[in-house]
């Protein structure tokens, strides 16, 4: 199964679009890079967390979503801009994060007060240095995977009262390189 397929596989009901990371450190803005290029689309629910995914969760919670795409920068040792979609299962036991909590918990809270299907799509960053810009390989991971979102959630359809919510193993999956080929592992 493609990137596109899985993704457009699992965006269904209300969805919400968690967009994590520091745009300060480089890499580590791509999630933000997303949540920022789907803003303002039709049908989903877009939070742009940056490094602060924690404050987030209240109204996360509070829109009752079905569905909760994560996007962060994840260190899995493969290519810069590769896209990895992982569950808190993959990511357990994985601490190396520049954020007060580990995604897997997070990703644990909101399925458990959501009852949502919650995953992330992990980035491969090239680097996180403070003060640096986003490196241009990660840029257009983060812009296709912005496009892969908007055409999953246009193909598909959504509840429209998310819109009305309050503003408030490890890498057993496959990857998925973009602009290359798709490895296992």
């Amino acid at each position: 199964m493609s990137l596109k397929e899985e993704i457009a596989s699992r965006l269904h009901g209300r969805v919400v679009v968690f967009g994590i990371g520091n745009p300060e450190r480089g890499d580590d803005g791509a999630g933000s890079a997303v949540a920022r290029s789907v803003e303002a689309r039709n049908g989903i629910r877009v939070f742009d967390a940056q490094d602060v995914p924690e404050n987030y969760l209240g109204p996360i919670v509070a829109a009752r979503p079905d569905t909760v795409m994560l996007i962060d920068s994840v260190d899995m040792g493969a290519p810069p801009g590769s896209i990895t979609i992982l569950t808190k299962n993959d990511l357990a036991g994985y601490w190396p994060s520049t954020h007060r909590i580990p995604l897997c918990l997070l990703m644990n809270y909101l399925e458990r007060e959501t009852g949502a299907d919650v995953f992330l799509a992990g980035i491969q960053p090239a680097h996180l240095e403070f003060g640096r810009p986003m490196c241009e390989t990660i840029r257009r991971a983060a812009g296709e995977l912005a496009a892969i979102i908007d055409h999953a959630v246009a193909t598909q359809q959504h509840e429209p009262a998310l819109s009305e919510a309050p503003e408030c193993g490890l890498w057993t999956r496959m990857r998925y390189v973009l602009h290359g080929s798709a490895s296992s592992g």
